[in-house]
């Protein structure tokens, strides 16, 4: 496991041919193919499956417990599972638990994390060690490729270099040029931006092609002198000094031929958004195994495209309906249907899911202000965890983090940075310290402290986090956008309110593009905006704010909502005071 161009799959095919030169190889095209491979390797003596990008044959159909166990627990024969995996999908098994996936989700959610649970894991750095690299050094003299890696080790890794990853890149961001490669360009971010929305299976050549309009479009059309559709997938399929090449054959589909984007370019944290449009033909295009993969993605990037997917049955179970109803603030409507859900079913429903309708349940309660009730099944869920799971599960840090977040809740601000800070030891020892969860808990730990009478602190470690998150998680990551508006919170407490309003009109944009307009993220954030200005004492434009803000809050909630009439108590007592 390691990041992409870290040299993960040389390490494997290295480790192969040292450790099993006669063993038969087998290496499955896809997902669809491997129970057959898998079946005809648990009759063979000797051999060895390797699964390059692991999370290509997890999901439905693909690798389960009982695949493995068939194909590797024989008494008489010898077989080994070896795998490949980008850190950012090994996390997507560990670091995001479950809360936001529907049923079928769940289920595939737990089939591979608890494969990846039983796997011997070896972590591959993109950059070496000085150990490694006077290992390397020594063939420098007899193979010029590894001695001019050698010259960048500092910037880039050597695989990454051996694998042409900075030069790809080059080629692809230099392509955008009018007269250069822009529709071979357009075809590469659409394949990149298929992984980066959660579809991990192969691309039709047909649906890129459908894609890459958009990209195209979006960067200039015609004006940019695009070659034709043979040049462009010629020029985004030619190796580079033979090594990799920006799209990747994969094999066949029933659709044709399909694609994968060299994996080098997908984890660029300078990314940006991906286009509605893209959201919306991945989500009516795929099957329904691959859409709800989207849509899970879509829950952390582009909630106003998880809403259509809920909307339009492409996602449609209770977990979902639920999740889109309290993420936009309907938390009375989501507790009943979650509570009826495991009223019905709780005797019928397997212990794992009924778990899951108990934490919604409890979140949810937590988030209404009902946080006595909240607390007391977190404490019965975090009890029979700690049971039945080993120490290092991530849901115990999930549970954990949930009662902390009750304690702070309630007042106990000491009570809950202590257990926080036990929370961040633990997901830095497990998940590393760049991990969405992790981060998450050390944004936590920031907004406790600013309760307590730090903001200056707060502010300082914010800024730490907002970088971190924009590296890991990427810029249009909906975390990193509630990291940003903490910071404007932290940037005013600190008295600092131009620095503040700088930052929530930085991001009001961004928040309405992936949440929606009439979201209740929006709705607060303009709130904030208004009362920064009254602060800094900026009267007229506070008071336009206000009223605007009112307004749209008004027409989306209603007069009688608990949060419209807060907010027009508020605006009465800013119009009551002096000029």
């Amino acid at each position: 496991m390691g990041e992409s161009t870290a040299g993960k799959s040389r390490a494997a095919f290295e480790a192969i041919r040292a450790e099993f030169p006669d063993h038969l190889l087998a290496v499955p095209s896809g997902r669809e193919s491997l129970p057959a491979v898998a079946a005809q390797l648990s009759l063979s003596r000797r051999c060895v499956l390797w699964l390059d990008d692991l999370e290509r044959f997890m999901g439905p159909s693909g690798l389960t417990l009982a695949m493995v166990a068939s194909v590797t627990t024989s008494a008489r024969w010898h077989t080994s599972i070896i795998a490949t995996l980008r850190t950012p999908e090994y996390e997507r098994f560990t670091s995001r638990a479950e809360d936001s996936l529907d049923d079928q989700g769940r289920a595939f959610w737990r089939a591979s994390r608890d494969i990846l649970r039983g796997a011997y894991i070896i972590r591959l750095d993109r950059l070496w060690s000085q150990e490694e690299l006077s290992h390397a050094a020594s063939y420098a003299e007899k193979d010029p490729r590894i001695a001019l890696a050698l010259k960048h080790a500092k910037t880039f890794g050597v695989a990454e270099s051996l694998a042409a990853g900075p030069e790809l890149l080059s080629d692809w961001r230099n392509a955008w040029a009018p007269g250069s490669h822009a529709r071979g360009a357009a075809l590469v971010a659409a394949a990149v931006d298929c992984r980066r929305a959660g579809l991990s299976d192969p691309v039709p050549h047909d649906l890129l092609l459908e894609l890459h309009h958009h990209y195209l479009a979006a960067r200039g059309g015609p004006a940019l002198r695009p070659e034709s559709v043979d040049e462009a997938w010629a020029w985004a399929l030619r190796p580079v000094h033979g090594a990799s090449s920006l799209l990747i054959p994969a094999g066949l589909c029933d659709a044709g031929s399909t694609y994968v984007a060299f994996d080098y370019l997908i984890d660029r944290p300078e990314h940006e958004p991906i286009p509605t449009e893209t959201w919306n033909i991945l989500l009516t295009r795929t099957n329904s195994s691959q859409a709800w993969q989207v849509a899970y993605e879509a829950y952390w990037r582009a909630r106003t495209a998880f809403y259509a997917a809920v909307e339009s049955g492409t996602v449609d179970d209770v977990g979902s309906r639920a999740t889109a109803m309290a993420d936009r603030g309907d938390y009375a409507m989501a507790i009943r249907l979650l509570k009826d859900e495991f009223d019905k079913s709780a005797t019928h429903n397997s212990a794992a899911d009924n778990r899951w309708l108990q934490h919604q349940l409890a979140v949810n309660l937590m988030l209404s202000g009902r946080v006595d009730e909240a607390e007391t099944i977190f404490e019965s869920l975090l009890q029979e965890a700690e049971r039945t799971l080993p120490p290092d599960d991530e849901y115990l840090q999930v549970v954990r983090h949930n009662i902390a977040s009750c304690m702070g809740r309630r007042g106990d601000l000491p009570g809950a940075l202590a257990c926080f800070r036990r929370i961040l030891a633990d997901r830095e020892r497990y998940l590393g310290p760049e991990a969405m969860n992790t981060l998450a808990t050390r944004g936590a730990i920031a907004g406790i402290i600013a309760k307590m009478g730090e903001p200056s602190e707060a502010l300082r470690q914010t800024q730490n986090i907002l970088a971190d998150e924009v590296r890991a998680l990427g810029k249009d990551h909906t975390n990193t956008f509630e990291t940003r508006r903490s910071l404007a919170r932290y940037f005013a407490l600190t008295g600092d309110f131009n620095s503040a309003i700088d930052a929530l009109q930085a991001l009001l944009p961004d928040l309405e593009r992936a949440l929606g307009a009439d979201h209740l993220e929006i709705l607060d954030a303009r709130w904030d905006l208004a009362r920064y200005h009254r602060q800094k004492g900026n009267r007229p434009q506070a008071k336009r704010l206000f009223e605007e803000a009112l307004a749209h809050r008004e027409r989306v909630h209603g007069t009688d909502n608990e949060g419209t009439r807060q907010a027009r108590h508020e605006y009465a007592k800013f119009l009551a005071q002096p000029d």
